[in-house]
């Protein structure tokens, strides 16, 4: 009879279902996205803050002036680089004559 909240095996399985989560996502990771050309604002980001030398723990130390300096510059070059969104126009025509 066991009066404890586990039994004898349990960090067993527990292992074996973490080892089983690892292996999961792993396979998961390995899938290339559909359109590899196409990148994100994160990951234009993230190439901007390689180029300029700086990690986010870097910029996260920075004094609170240099901080938001440097945050509108990653900005405003993470917008210049993203290519802008495709239209798309819906709608419906209405006849508005008299």
């Amino acid at each position: 009879m066991y009066l404890g909240m586990s039994q004898p095996g349990a960090a067993t399985r527990e292992l074996a279902f973490a080892a089983a989560d690892r292996m999961r996502a792993k396979s998961l990771r390995a899938v290339q996205p559909a359109n590899p050309a196409v990148e994100s604002r994160d990951q234009i980001r993230d190439q901007i803050l390689a180029e300029r030398g700086i990690d986010r723990i870097t910029l996260l130390k920075l004094a609170p002036q240099a901080r938001i300096e440097t945050e509108i510059s990653i900005t405003i070059e993470t917008a210049r680089r993203t290519p802008p969104a495709p239209i798309r126009a819906t709608g419906n025509f209405v006849d508005l004559r008299i």
